[in-house]
């Protein structure tokens, strides 16, 4: 496996591990309509360069992973963490996670989701980030923000 800083020209790709990622456990919290799910490409196009990407290619050169980050303030937001579900369980979320981290200076990191999915809570939990916020949707659902100081 490789980490690459990812280009514009990998956004299609991106966008169809973003899909494959997040709408497994969408569909497994029951939240087909949770935020951030449906993304066209001119937004993914528009959102790109705010964020540093960082992909994670296979030995075929194909992306089984990223995440994304953007320093703000000495804050360093983290998002769209996502391997594919085929490639899951096997730490490529923990390297991509801890690689943004050492990649962008900060002196706080903070990222949110999907309060009901315990097992991915608890990954960011042993990553040493601590729930700062709950947002409750009218649905029942919950957002969390997560933060590491």
């Amino acid at each position: 496996m490789k980490i690459e800083i990812a280009t514009t020209n990998d956004i299609p790709e991106l966008m169809e591990l973003h899909d494959r990622a997040f709408f497994a456990i969408a569909a497994e919290v029951n939240w087909l309509d949770a935020p951030g799910l449906k993304e066209s490409l001119e937004q993914a196009c528009e959102d790109f360069p705010k964020y540093m990407t960082l992909k994670m290619l296979s030995d075929e050169g194909k992306i089984v992973g990223s995440v994304r980050g953007r320093v703000e303030e000495g804050s360093l937001y983290i998002g769209r963490l996502m391997v594919l579900p085929e490639c899951q369980g096997r730490g490529f979320g923990k390297i991509l996670f801890r690689e943004i981290q050492k990649r962008m200076p900060h002196d706080r990191a903070w990222l949110f989701t999907c309060g009901e999915v315990q097992r991915i809570v608890s990954f960011y939990e042993r990553e040493g980030f601590r729930t700062f916020n709950t947002e409750r949707f009218e649905n029942g659902h919950t957002w969390i923000s997560m933060e590491k100081k």
